[in-house]
Formats: structure tokens, sequence, C-alpha cells
């Protein structure tokens, strides 16, 4: 029997060239439609996620800084008038350099101690100190590590600051203490006896010159221990990423009365004034119109930081204040009066800015 051959149905149809090119391109509009989505989207994301790290970042920087300067003075405040003819330790609690313009980063120094007990000054007892031992009284503590400034008497201007390596001699009824001691390399040396004095400041580890800097070419903060040993001081440790500005000001009791006026680091109050100023010690402890290190009682710093995201159009001209283009205000009471006016470049405007500012009081009662 033959079966016949089928050759095909007449109705039958199939998929054309033309019809697979439409598909692609549709398919390929929908992969663009999608791709753009996602595009805008994830640059939103890239956006928000930057500006909030920039706000953490100004907001931990403030953290940092307002720490240490509430802690301006502390363990030196009680030995202040002792300490004020020694140059490495002079009871300045807070420094401000400023920078060659207002796009220049100041630069912020704060001192403290680190005492367990009050750093009142002790009298050497005479005449059996040595270079490499004090003999002193010891109605407050000593240990080992601790740091101590040997001060000569007024009015010499010679301190020696040392290690505290060990200490004997107690109990003892006369209340005297043996301190074996190393000084800190480029500390004078000095042989001392009454009427001289020794300012316990603590461990090692807990007193501070502590300086702070923006890099301005990495924009990070940074700090700098410079006590004990200001010769094997560590490099500069980043703190914060992505700040571009540091600026401070002082807050000083111009006229005795309770009412502080914030002051540049220019003047009487510049990087270079501020040490040679006196620090009265009686009555009167404030005399109007004449500046002395006990009328400054409170810092105000800003920063600034930016985020790390490059927007491909400018984003910040101005900040929303009464500013001109392309300018950022600092200190603004009220705006558009600024004490500082830092400008951007046309490649800064492509940045997000956060701009934060604080006041901190020098809660040290010698200050305040």
């Amino acid at each position: 029997m033959n079966t016949p051959r089928v050759h095909g149905l007449a109705g039958q149809r199939g998929v054309g060239l033309m019809e697979v090119m439409v598909s692609v391109v549709i398919g390929l509009l929908l992969v663009l439609v999608i791709y753009q989505v996602y595009e805008i989207s994830e640059g939103q994301k890239r956006t928000i996620t930057s500006g909030s790290d920039a706000q953490q970042n100004a907001s931990y920087g403030l953290y940092v800084l307002g720490r240490d300067i509430s802690m301006a003075g502390n363990g030196i405040a009680s030995a202040a008038v002792s300490l004020d003819k020694c140059a490495m330790l002079r009871p300045i609690p807070v420094l401000i350099e400023p920078g060659a313009n207002d796009n220049d980063p100041d630069k912020i120094t704060v001192l403290y101690g680190g005492s367990f007990s009050l750093s009142t000054a002790v009298p050497f007892r005479a005449p059996a100190t040595t270079a490499a031992q004090y003999v002193v009284a010891a109605p407050i503590a000593f240990s080992p590590n601790d740091v101590i400034a040997a001060v000569k008497a007024p009015p010499s201007p010679i301190c020696t600051l040392s290690v505290v390596t060990a200490v004997s001699g107690l109990p003892n009824p006369n209340g005297e203490a043996t301190l074996t001691q190393t000084p800190v390399p480029g500390s004078p040396a000095a042989s001392y006896n009454a009427p001289d004095v020794v300012v316990n400041l603590g461990p090692a580890g807990s007193i501070g010159r502590i300086e702070y800097t923006v890099d301005a070419a990495d924009h990070v903060l940074r700090s700098q221990n410079l006590l004990p040993d200001p010769v094997a001081a560590a490099s500069p440790s980043p703190i914060i990423s992505d700040v571009v500005n540091l600026k401070a000001q002082y807050g000083v009791d111009a006229n005795c009365d309770g009412v502080l006026v914030w002051k540049d680091a220019t003047g009487p109050w510049s990087f270079a004034n501020v040490p040679t100023l006196t620090l009265p010690a009686a009555a009167p402890f404030c005399v109007a119109g004449v500046p002395s290190l006990r009328q400054i009682q409170a810092i105000r710093i800003a920063i600034v930081t930016r985020s790390s995201q490059f927007e491909k159009e400018v984003v910040t001209p101005r900040l929303p204040l009464a500013m001109p283009a392309g300018r950022l205000g600092l200190f603004c009471d009220p705006a558009p009066t600024c004490a500082v006016s830092m400008t951007l470049s046309a490649a800064d405007q492509h940045y997000r800015y956060k701009v934060l500012e604080t006041a901190v009081p020098l809660r040290n009662a010698l200050w305040n």
C-alpha cells in the first residue's frame, strides 16, 4: 500500500526576518529604558549616601574637636601659675593658628593634662636633689610613667619635662618622695632645689598637646600629639575624610562683664600674641580692655565637609543664605554677614557640602 506524501499545509506561516528584527528593537528599547531608570536611581542613591556621609563626617569632626576643647586646661589649671613661665607647658588651653585666607584651614592646638589627682605644684626638698633623682614633697601620689614638669621659681623661664621611671621613699615621716626620672629629649637640663616646684601631669598616654590640622591636598582632618616628646611625636593621624575647611574663633570676655564676643585670631588674639598674654595670678583677674589668657572662655569652631560624589551638574552654587554665588558662609550671625567666606571654584561647585559649627565653653574653673 502506498502512503501519500504531505508536502505542507497551505495555511501554515512562520516568523520572518522582519518580525525578528522588530522584536530585537523592542527588546533593546526596553533594556535602554530599564538601564536609564537604574542609572537615575543609582545616581540618586549615591548622591543621598555621599551627602549623608558628609553630614556624619562633619558631626563626628565637631564631636572630636568639642570633646578635646572641653577638656582644655584639665590637669594644669591648679598649677597654672607655676607653669606660666614654662614655654612648653604654658597654660594656654586652646591656641588658634589661622590659615592664610578663608579657604586655608586653621590649625587648632589643645593642651590638657591627665593626672588622676589634683595637679598641685609640690616643692623640691633641699639639698637631696640630683640630676637623675628629684626629692620632693609628696602630698599627692607619683607613679612610674607619670610625666612631670620641674619648674624653676619665677622669674626664671626654665622647666624640664621628664618621665618618672621609679618612685621610692614612701611612706616617709617627712612626707618626701624620691623620683627617679628621665628627661624628655630636647628638654633643657637644670638643677632644682627649693623653692622650685614639680607638677605631675599624669600618665604619658593621658596628657596631650593635640594639633588638629586639615591636609589640603587629601582633604583629611588629622591630629598629632606633641607631648610628652615633641621630637619623637608620631606623624599626624588621619581622623576624618572629605574635610575641606576648619575655622575657629576665640570667645572673649573683653569687658569683664560675663558677655562673650567672638574674636578672630588676629591682633592681640593672633597666633603670635596669645602666647605672650598675661595670666593674672591675683585680683583683679580681669581688666576691661586689657587682653589676658583668663578672658578666653570659649571657642567657636566650624567644619566644612563635602560629599565624595562628583555630580555632573553644578549642585552647590551657594548655600541657602543670601551669599554671593559660589561662596560658603561660616559664622554667619546674622546672615549674610559672615566672618568667613569660602570661595568655591568651578569644579568645587559640583560637590555637595555640609557646614556645621558649634561653640564650646572652656569648662575649667580657671577660665570660667
